[in-house]
């Protein structure tokens, strides 16, 4: 175990509340040696990208990415960028619509992953990553729609698996693996920048 030298944030962005560029992003420190270059940045963004654009549907895009060679804290710089914007090469989501509704905004599902630690009342740490712009059960809408819900599972084991670039995976600030992975049941909210505490209308 090693506290991890890589880590990498994923920015997104989608239309909300009829406003087009809302971002939000996902964190990621795994495990292994920090990439060598810009070129190796850029081969682990786009194999987690890859991965990760199966969970939320084509009007989500990814548009930048930031590595650090540290866990980072508030003012750190990044040592390695890259913005996919101004070449029009963003990262469109893959999740399947068909007859699925879409979740709001502020719906989110997560993934999940179990450490092999506990905190000091013993009870097990877990790593957790929310996700926007999925699909919702046509049935009973506080589920997540079957194919999304099987490409979130899909997710938290490919970052656990030890088959993302230079046999890496996802862990802790401490550099713990996790034991065991599980995708959100249900769909749960999660406060993007735009949204107001309070309803702005007279």
């Amino acid at each position: 175990m090693a506290v991890p030298t890589t880590v990498i944030t994923i920015v997104k962005d989608f239309t909300y509340r009829g406003v087009a560029g809302e971002e939000w992003s996902n964190t990621y420190m795994l495990s292994g040696t920090t990439p060598a270059d810009s070129a190796a940045w850029r081969a682990l963004f786009d194999a987690i990208v890859l991965q990760e654009k199966t969970l939320y549907i084509p009007a989500v895009r990814v548009t930048r990415g930031y590595g650090y060679d540290k866990v980072p804290v508030k003012g750190d710089n990044a040592i390695w960028s890259v913005d996919l914007r101004p070449s029009s090469t963003t990262v469109p989501g893959t999740l399947a619509v068909s007859s699925n509704m879409l979740m709001s905004g502020d719906q989110a599902t997560w993934v999940r992953w179990s450490l092999n630690r506990f905190n000091s009342y013993g009870k097990r740490v877990y790593l957790r990553k929310y996700f926007h712009g999925g699909t919702l059960n046509t049935t009973v809408a506080d589920l997540p729609a079957t194919n999304y819900a099987t490409a979130l599972g899909a997710f938290g084991t490919f970052m656990m698996g030890g088959t993302l670039l230079g046999s890496r995976k996802t862990c802790d600030a401490l550099g713990n693996e996790p034991i065991a992975s599980v995708a959100s049941p249900y769909v749960t909210t999660r406060t993007l920048k735009r949204r107001s505490k309070r309803d702005p209308s007279p």
